[in-house]
């Protein structure tokens, strides 16, 4: 009876473990995109490309794990392909908390700005833009 009552334990335990085990599994593998729009009125640089109007900025987590381009910029609002002007490898960073959308660049020439990382709403990881092509998946579109 009391090598019955083990056994029973046992089943419940095991069966326990391995349920709560798979959600933990499934939450940390969820998919996360972040996206955010910034309008630019001065021209400013990223990756050699010159960004002036209403750009979508697109990071997507799961590709960032699998070591491939994970940020996507986009002329306009919307992630058309043809749209997509620049996509690279980033690199995080830990910053404080920011409540809007943020870009920070610097001040490369007299009047000539460039973009060096974003960071997303209500996010406390910065996105480091690679300071070369060579360092980094880059893709780089013409503009039509």
């Amino acid at each position: 009876m009391k090598s019955f009552l083990l056994f029973i334990a046992l089943l419940c335990a095991v069966a326990l473990s391995s349920s709560s085990a798979i959600s933990v599994t499934n939450a940390a593998n969820a998919a996360k995109k972040e996206r955010a729009v910034m309008k630019f009125d001065q021209p400013v640089k990223l990756m050699g490309v010159t960004l002036k109007g209403e750009y979508l900025f697109v990071h997507d987590d799961e590709a960032m794990a699998r070591g491939e381009a994970c940020t996507f910029v986009y002329k306009g609002f919307a992630e058309i392909p043809k749209k997509l002007v620049v996509s690279f490898h980033c690199t995080p960073a830990a910053r404080g908390k920011v409540d809007n959308f943020t870009v920070r660049s610097l001040l490369t020439s007299p009047g000539q700005y460039e973009l060096r990382e974003f960071q997303f709403s209500g996010s406390t990881e910065a996105h480091l833009v690679p300071v070369t092509q060579h360092e980094a998946h880059v893709t780089i579109a013409p503009l039509d």
